[in-house]
């Protein structure tokens, strides 16, 4: 049973902020999640712990509910996408992948970067619809990569090589932010 719930009654725990994401939800701790099993688990924990079941208890109760549903709500969001998942497995290990701390260093991404971004532009300039989808392949390609090397690095927690993770994680960023400018451009051009 989750620990927002007695083991032998059922009843409503005070809120553990120091509980991982994965232990809110009973999952172990690692970067392969079955995310449809995530989703049920949240579901069916969201159902237990929502706070309008609680509505009538005192107003102690009712703040635990809350703390354990906003913990759920985050459980969901930063495990379910791998970016984040990876980055929070490494914040836990003390490691800065993303953010005020992180820095690329590596050369060969900050050249792929420029090349990239060198690329958008040329394409949005010429206002290239099947170039910028050819574009959006390649980086689709690059993000399954990256996210598989992470299985990789990411297997055993703490993880062995958190520094080559933590790069794979600015990479996948990087990727994930590539994705969104491709998508902006792609919707500028058809509302042109």
């Amino acid at each position: 049973m989750p620990p927002a719930l007695c083991p032998a009654c059922g009843a409503l725990q005070p809120f553990r902020p120091e509980l991982s994401l994965f232990a809110v939800l009973g999952l172990p701790e690692a970067f392969t999640v079955d995310v449809a099993l995530l989703r049920e688990r949240v579901f069916a924990l969201q159902k237990r712990l929502h706070p309008d079941r609680f509505a009538a208890a005192e107003p102690a109760t009712r703040l635990r509910s809350l703390e354990w549903s906003t913990r759920l709500n985050e459980a969901l969001a930063v495990l379910r996408d791998p970016l984040r998942r990876a980055d929070y497995l490494l914040q836990r290990q003390g490691v800065t992948a993303m953010g005020e701390g992180a820095r690329v260093a590596d050369t060969r991404l900050l050249m792929a970067q420029m090349e990239y971004r060198e690329r958008l532009e040329d394409l949005a300039k010429r206002a290239d619809p099947a170039g910028l989808e050819t574009l959006r392949g390649e980086v689709e390609q690059a993000a399954d990569a990256v996210v598989e090397r992470l299985h990789t690095l990411l297997a055993s927690i703490p993880s062995r090589e958190p520094e080559q993770a933590a790069a794979a994680v600015r990479e996948l960023q990087f990727l994930h932010k590539l994705r969104q400018e491709l998508e902006s451009t792609e919707e500028a051009l058809q509302n042109r």
